[in-house]
């Protein structure tokens, strides 16, 4: 089997936890913290800009775009994962 049908699988994995991530905030979005759901929801949009691209051809002058995108909402998961420790900590 070519290495690339793992790295397909992989993506496809992704992508599934993203979806499941999306629902999850959703479904939750009244029960638990604000930041939790813009966590949840950035880790999804970053994981699905990361891996849709991967295993779906997309026209080239949406590669930039989808890049920045990506990259962004990791930005803004690792603001949220940082508050939500220094929340832990000190409450």
């Amino acid at each position: 089997m070519p290495p690339r049908l793992h790295a397909d699988k992989l993506a496809y994995f992704f992508i599934a936890f993203a979806c499941y991530l999306l629902i999850r905030a959703i479904a939750t979005a009244t029960a638990i913290p604000p930041v939790n759901v813009l966590l949840y929801i950035s880790i999804a949009a970053s994981l699905l800009a990361s891996n849709v691209p991967r295993v779906v051809d997309i026209p080239l002058h949406y590669a930039y775009p989808v890049r920045c995108i990506e990259f962004f909402t990791f930005g803004i998961a690792v603001v949220c994962f940082i508050t939500l420790c220094l929340r832990h900590v000190w409450l």
